[in-house]
């Protein structure tokens, strides 16, 4: 669909049975445009089939579904260039129930949706997206989830892409482990109006800021449910910030959850806890060299109720909060903090 045609239907297929492979649709150019009154699946049930928005061209429809069937893998769509837009009134599911699905938007493209899943169903593993370039934006009205249910799948933001929603999770439920995002380069950005869970309820969760990207949110979450362990987030290089406007909580419930904040990196939030809840254990921070820091505009606390929790400052790094505790209430043994190098420092105003 070129030069300003226009296609219009109900519901849109790119790839409707198993055996259906390697199809496409191209819409390209200024006010050319392919409506769908329903949902546009690209991999009904095929693998290989592809969607290309170019130069300005529109797609829109209610839910958009990059491999909708559990044999749909490596479907793909591409929104690259300014004006281009792919628009959902409803949701985008990148892998429903697929394998290796990818969305990538590039060079100023725009993607829109009421809320966005990437790994939606239990086996829908190493589906991607990539947001890359100035102005190329993914922007959901609701929540943003990595890994809803799946295993495997990445969100990456680079080079100045914006990514914005509501709330954020990065593995949603129990059996979503080993998902990530990574949020690179100068003005890369990444912003929820609500809160932010890095294994929300999974497990291997990670999410990395680096090069000066940026991830903003209310709450911020590392370890959200009493089984989720091993998730984790590294903020490292200079520019680069997780800003959590509320609380952060590095283990809410579960065990073994980390954050690391290197080479300058900054994390900052009101209340810090690493090790909230009673069955919160074996929680870590390490704020690690110069310029790196970790900034508590009320308290730190280093086991709230949990135990075995740790806080570790070396090589110069800083921390400061209004005031610091290490095991809050009666149920907190163990926990510890290692302030240790030249020019560490942990500093209470209180």
């Amino acid at each position: 669909i070129s030069s300003g045609g226009t296609v219009a239907n109900a519901e849109g297929f790119i790839g409707f049975r198993t055996d259906s492979s390697g199809n496409s649709a191209l819409i390209t150019g200024a006010n050319s445009l392919w409506t769908n009154g329903g949902a546009l699946q690209v991999g009904s049930q095929g693998s290989g089939n592809s969607l290309v928005i170019a130069g300005g061209g529109t797609v829109a429809n209610t839910d958009g579904n990059i491999g909708f069937a559990s044999s749909a893998a490596s479907n793909s769509v591409l929104v690259t260039g300014a004006n281009s837009l792919w628009t959902n009134s409803s949701e985008i599911f990148v892998g429903v129930a697929g394998s290796g699905n990818a969305l990538v938007i590039s060079n100023a493209g725009q993607v829109a949706a009421s809320a966005g899943f990437i790994g939606t169903g239990p086996d829908s593993s190493d589906n991607s997206v990539l947001v890359t370039g100035t102005s190329s934006t993914l922007t959901s009205s609701g929540r943003l989830d990595v890994g809803s249910g799946g295993s495997g799948n990445t969100m990456t933001i680079a080079d100045g892409g914006s990514v914005s929603g509501a709330e954020g999770y990065l593995g949603a439920v129990a059996n979503s482990s080993n998902n990530s995002v990574l949020v690179t380069g100068a003005n890369s950005l990444w912003t929820n109006s609500g809160n932010l869970g890095i294994g929300f309820r999974g497990n291997g969760n990670s999410l990395v800021i680096s090069n000066g990207g940026t991830v903003a949110n209310a709450d911020g979450y590392i370890g959200g449910g009493a089984n989720s362990s091993n998730n984790s987030v590294l903020v490292s290089g200079t520019s680069s910030l997780w800003a959590n406007g509320n609380e952060l909580l590095v283990g809410n419930s579960g065990s073994s959850n980390s954050l690391i904040i290197s080479n300058g990196g900054t994390v900052a939030n009101s209340r810090g806890t690493i090790g909230e809840g009673s069955g919160s254990s074996n929680n870590s921070v390490l704020v690690t060299g110069s310029n790196s820091l970790w900034t508590n505009s009320q308290g730190l606390n280093i086991g709230r109720f949990g135990s075995g929790n740790s806080l570790v400052i070396s090589d110069g790094g800083t921390v400061t909060s209004a005031t610091g505790s290490l095991g809050s209430l009666d149920t907190a043994t163990g926990n510890s903090a290692l302030i240790t190098g030249a020019n560490s420092l942990w500093t209470n105003g209180g």
